[in-house]
């Protein structure tokens, strides 16, 4: 599923019983899933979310994402802060 997020934007991700991929296809995307992490994905990478967690996803510009099945592929994706 293609899904477009206007700067500022959050959307709420469910990993469901198979766990989810967001591929980012335009822009920058915050996710953060409570684990005292955060993430940006930017164009071109993907970040794949466990099955049964949730995360939220914020697009720091436009941003453009594909939701899929994950993949036994890596990941890749910065890490920006880890909160204590």
């Amino acid at each position: 599923m293609k899904c477009c997020l206007g700067k500022g934007e959050l959307t709420q991700l469910t990993g469901g019983r198979r766990g989810l991929r967001l591929r980012c296809l335009k822009g920058t995307i915050w996710v953060t899933t409570g684990d005292g992490v955060d993430y940006l994905v930017q164009q071109g990478n993907s970040f794949d979310l466990k099955a049964g967690a949730t995360a939220l996803a914020e697009a720091l510009d436009t941003a453009e994402m594909r939701l899929e099945a994950p993949s036994h592929e890596g990941t890749i994706i910065a890490q920006v802060a880890v909160h204590p």
